[in-house]
């Protein structure tokens, strides 16, 4: 072994130049040969060796540099990642065996190098020592200005303030606001400040000469009209702001402030509506710019710049009234906008500038004025005239969306290749929802049949899973397995593993799982968990000809006849029931009023029959786990939970003795905590990650699942979690308390209270979760009004969840059509909200949402509102005031009484 390749083994990447430097070409040619085989071996080094890995890579690095005949060759050399390990290649050491080429191979390397991306401050002053050497012209690719930046942002805010003394800066500045993304180092500091370094020191260039002013100006404008992230719009307008472009300047450049309030961020429209409203005032803005800024501006949502603009266009049609045919037709855009107290403001301007406009104008607005919400309808009408604008009276119409219906589970797949294709997308996606009960008992019929063939078929098809032991279809070890199965989420891949093992080891899914009482999602998960050991210990020993428990709904409830039938089939094919299967399945169907099906259970002369026709009847073990228990809220609501409640709460931890001693004889192990009072705290976390085979487990509970939900979206609601409310569309799609019979009784108490407290979360998915929850109890005629009012009454006093958020859910569940079910539900809540929250804390949004439901639903009064009247009296112009009187006149405009919301409803 050579001294070279010695000092590059032993990681000793200083002495490498030295010892590289007397070889001639044909030498170093070898040298690379072995370096490639060595670079090679550094592939397969073991982790434990990482820190003489990083030392022989970057020897290496600096080896191959040197040996390497062409530029192209020795750019991917140096910008190889599995050299770098996480470092830049050391600048120095490589340019010491670099600086023999000459100037074209140096100019051509620096250029390929710059244009590598990610490029590090190390790189930059690789390339920067590279083209001093070789006299090129300086690299502007993207990845050149980004080390740039990192370069000179290392060196500190005094550096970067003093920009004007790095000789790339002439360069180089500009492109920062060409490059795809402006180079995240600028945003270590305050980007979005006039005076912060960056901004300051790019400000700073045209004054020492070295951009010219204009160029950078441009580069900043064209930066904010491309777009891009947030960061990156505030830059570039913090760098605008510092330039402070004077008169001519900002004439000059008229279009591109024009396109800027149209398209731009808020900050940046904002910035540039302000520069046009100084040309303005200056006049040196002209009518068809007035008209274009005006036109860009009142079709945007934002309240301030939209009345900003207002106040603008009232100034300028007072200096020049000829203006008023082309500029009142534009504010009619304003008619439309969100906010009343806009429209307002709109209708007064118009109000007060119609007589300057022309006929033409006048039925452009009257046109306009069907956009106005019927508070503003009002004043248009007296505004255009009665014959051309007052619109006919039509009967309010609800939108809800139509309401869920259980369909009816599709059979399971009858082929192997049909099942195994389903069974792979289930173990891909991770998704467990009621396709995976088709499988699962596709799994355990087609395994009944030939477990080998269907093992095959499995093995075959899942070759790049863990569990796979290298070689196609040969599974990990037992002990390997062991670990896998003792996991607490239970997954489809329990049976198909145990379909594929080979040799048979069934003793591996033995169910020895020890569930927590106090648990719920351990619990619920003990159940599928069991169910899954259960089928693939018994593929081996005593094949199930198929699942008891497979639902035939799409909620996971199972139709107690076929159940009857399912048992029925199993009797005359000698078949022995799955205990942990039937348990599953006597929880599926609905208890107590089934009395056909009960007869005919009892009718089998089985044992199984004999329970399912008690559990049908509604006698046998009570279950205190499926009991919702008190948590001290308070329970003299209408429409709270059953009677006894506070019964089974005052028994005790230890007052149901006799329901444990029933469940543990007729119930598995996994099914125990059925006996138990449920205690579910906070600390237990997993309810915040929501899966939807819970439901499955309990369709027809879903007042204990909400129960259960309640302190952890409580908890998520306070961290501002994501994903706090994803359990309840499909608690609202499940059963009802009565769907056994055909109909469904109205949601209970705790399911209306989680609906509100996903109303207040801080994620905008998790708030559109609850809205959707809201909108399909309305659907299917389960919504009780007054209790969910009452319940976002008492969170939002208590703290629980912010008004403003409460808002923004019930402005979504309006805005689309349904006004008289969120009117339903905020008049409720109004006496409670009026009297707690400060009037600055989202109450104003809140009573703005609740006129606009009163003015297009026309709900029936049949009196006043505690404290409304007192609040509309106060003195002052906030929202919360306004809008209360606002809420007093649409009530005073209504007929009937409030019993029911006029209007039908569509779906």
């Amino acid at each position: 072994m050579s001294a070279l390749m010695l000092a590059v083994r032993k990681g000793w990447s200083d002495k490498v130049p030295g010892l590289l430097e007397p070889l001639g070409p044909a030498e170093r040619k070898e040298v690379l040969a072995e370096l490639k085989k060595l670079r090679k071996e550094l592939r397969d080094w073991d982790w434990r060796e990482w820190g003489k890995r990083v030392s022989v890579a970057r020897a290496v690095l600096v080896a191959g540099a040197g040996c390497l005949p062409g530029p192209a060759a020795a750019a991917a050399w140096i910008g190889a990642r599995e050299l770098q390990l996480g470092q830049s290649g050391p600048p120095k050491l490589l340019m010491s065996v670099l600086e023999h080429r000459d100037d074209d191979f140096l100019g051509k390397l620096a250029h390929r190098l710059a244009a590598r991306p990610g490029l590090t401050d190390s790189d930059a002053l690789l390339i920067d020592a590279l083209v001093q050497r070789s006299g090129c012209p300086l690299p502007t690719a993207d990845g050149f200005v980004n080390g740039w930046v990192e370069l000179v942002t290392r060196q500190g805010d005094k550096a970067i303030r003093r920009l004007w003394a790095d000789p790339r800066a002439s360069v180089l500045a500009v492109r920062i606001f060409e490059t795809p993304r402006i180079p995240p180092q600028v945003f270590r500091y305050p980007h979005h400040d006039p005076k912060g370094p960056w901004s300051a020191g790019l400000a700073a260039l045209p004054e020492h000469g070295v951009v010219e002013r204009s160029v950078l100006l441009d580069a900043c404008v064209a930066r904010l009209l491309r777009g891009g992230r947030p960061r990156e719009s505030a830059f570039a307008l913090a760098v605008l702001r510092a330039l402070a472009p004077d008169g001519e300047e900002c004439r000059s450049r008229v279009p591109d402030w024009l396109g800027l309030v149209a398209d731009g961020v808020p900050s940046v429209a904002g910035h540039a509506q302000k520069l046009l409203t100084e040309l303005a005032g200056q006049g040196q803005l002209s009518e068809e710019s007035l008209v274009s800024m005006a036109e860009a501006v009142l079709f945007r949502p934002e309240k301030a710049l939209v009345r900003s603009q207002l106040v603008l266009v009232d100034r300028e049609l007072r200096k020049r009234p000829e203006a008023a045919a082309a500029l009142l037709p534009v504010v009619g855009e304003a008619f439309g906008h969100a906010d009343t107290g806009v429209q307002e403001r709109a209708v007064k301007l118009v109000a007060r500038h119609l007589p300057a406009a022309g006929d033409g104008a006048r039925e452009e607005l009257a046109a306009a004025a069907e956009r106005l919400s019927p508070s503003q309808r009002t004043a248009a009408r007296f505004l255009f005239g009665d014959e051309e604008n007052e619109a006919s009276a039509e009967a309010y119409e609800e939108f809800l969306p139509a309401p869920a219906v259980a369909q009816p589970l599709a059979p399971a797949p009858g082929s192997v290749a049909e099942l195994v294709e389903e069974l792979m997308v289930i173990m891909r996606s991770g998704e467990q929802t009621v396709d995976f009960e088709r499988v699962f008992d596709g799994m355990v019929r087609l395994g009944a049949q030939d477990p080998r063939v269907l093992g095959k078929a499995v093995r075959e098809a899942m070759p790049t899973f863990w569990w796979v032991d290298g070689s196609p279809g040969v599974l990990s070890s037992p002990r390997r397995l062991e670990g896998y199965f003792g996991r607490s989420t239970p997954e489809i891949s329990y049976l198909a593993i145990a379909l594929a093992m080979d040799p048979v080891v069934p003793d591996l899914l033995v169910d020895r799982s020890r569930p927590k009482g106090s648990c719920p999602h351990e619990s619920l998960e003990s159940v599928l968990s069991a169910r899954l050991r259960e089928a693939g210990h018994r593929v081996w020993t005593d094949p199930m000809p198929f699942l008891l428990a497979t639902p035939t709904r799409s909620t996971g409830a199972l139709d107690p006849l076929v159940l009857v039938e399912r048992l029925r089939e199993y009797g005359r094919l000698g078949a022995r029931p799955g205990p942990a299967d039937f348990g599953q399945a006597l929880l599926r169907v609905p208890r107590g009023g089934a009395g056909a099906a009960a007869d005919a259970a009892a009718a089998l002369g089985t044992p199984e029959g004999d329970r399912l026709a008690v559990w049908l009847r509604g006698e046998g073990p009570r279950l205190p786990a499926l009991v919702p228990r008190s948590r001290g809220r308070r329970r003299d609501r209408e429409g709270d939970g059953p009677a006894g409640d506070g019964q089974q709460a005052s028994r005790g931890r230890f007052g149901n003795v006799r329901e444990q001693l029933a469940v543990r004889r007729e119930f598995p192990r996994a099914f125990h905590w059925l006996g138990r009072d449920m205690e579910p705290h906070q600390s237990c976390g997993t309810w915040s990650r929501w899966q939807p085979y819970w439901a499955f487990v309990l369709p027809y509970e879903r007042e204990v699942l909400a129960d259960w939900l309640h302190d952890a979206m409580v908890a998520g609601v306070e961290w501002e979690s994501r994903d706090v409310a994803a359990a309840l569309p499909v608690l609202a799609e499940a059963e009802g308390a009565h769907g056994h019979a055909g109909h469904d009784g109205p949601a209970g108490h705790r399911l209306h209270r989680v609906v509100g407290i996903g109303m207040g979360s801080a994620a905008a998915d998790d708030r559109l979760a609850a809205v959707d929850a809201l909108l399909m109890l309305a659907a299917r005629g389960q919504l009780d009004h007054r209790v969910l009012g009452l319940e976002l009454a008492d969170l939002v006093n208590h703290g629980v969840v912010m008004p403003t958020r409460i808002a923004d859910a019930l402005h979504t569940a309006a805005s689309g059509g349904a006004y008289a079910t969120v009117w339903s539900v905020i008049g409720p809540a109004l006496p409670g909200l009026i009297r707690s929250v400060p009037v600055n804390r989202g109450l104003g949004r809140i009573l703005a949402i609740a006129a606009e439901c009163a003015e297009r639903s026309l709900p029936a009064g049949d009196g006043e509102i505690p404290g409304l009247a007192e609040l509309a009296a106060r003195k002052g112009t906030s929202q919360a005031v306004v809008q209360a009187g606002r809420l007093r006149r649409a009530l005073s405009a209504a007929p009937g009484s409030t019993d029911t919301p006029p209007g039908g409803t569509t779906h």
